[in-house]
């Protein structure tokens, strides 16, 4: 059999990349992502409530990617700063993720899956981890860390498990001393309908 020429690594790239159009307007950011999956995916958000959720079947993933692009722009209602009378309304400014380091473990002959779908599925796993800088359009925002952890089958997601740190950091640019625990729970919400 001849050895396959799939790129976990690149495709793993093109993914962070498509991600990074659909978060700056660009619909047919949408297509794209959903072409990379098979059509029985799993997308699994495991971090802290209310980041959270498990989407099954390329449909549901679809829409996922359809409600972050509908996110672009969206506006908040953020609590006030401290020389405000009332809450503000704000639109989610800045979502912008950078991958530190990337490891694609050994291609593995998955006896789970072959079981399942009846044929020899070839599997294969990278871990990607980075930073995501998230930010209202006032200046106000943080950052956080985590992971994405790739599966692929026959040159397809077949599942893809992305972990949160629940901790927000100080970022250049950005004041979270002026956020509230809810405020960045709903940016949190805004920027990860899709990462």
């Amino acid at each position: 059999m001849p050895k396959s020429t799939f790129d976990p690594e690149a495709t793993v790239n093109k993914y962070f990349e498509y991600v990074r159009q659909l978060r700056n307007g660009q619909a047919e950011a949408i297509d794209k992502l959903v072409d990379l999956w098979a059509d029985d995916g799993i997308f699994e958000f495991a971090g802290a409530p209310p980041v959270t959720g498990t989407y099954k079947g390329k449909n549901a993933i679809h829409v996922l990617y359809k409600n972050r692009h509908a996110a672009c722009g969206m506006p908040l209602k953020l609590t006030a700063k401290a020389a405000r009378a009332s809450a503000a309304d704000v639109a989610l400014g800045v979502v912008d993720t950078q991958v530190h380091r990337m490891r694609a473990v050994a291609e593995t002959r998955s006896a789970k899956a072959a079981k399942a779908t009846r044929s020899s599925a070839r599997t294969q796993r990278v871990a990607a981890g980075w930073t995501t800088v998230i930010g209202a359009a006032d200046q106000r925002g943080y950052q956080v860390t985590g992971n994405h952890a790739f599966t692929f089958r026959d040159g397809k997601i077949a599942a893809l498990k992305v972990t949160v740190s629940p901790k927000p950091a100080e970022t250049p640019g950005l004041s979270l001393k002026e956020l509230k625990v809810e405020d960045i729970g709903k940016l949190s919400l805004a920027a990860w309908a899709v990462v």
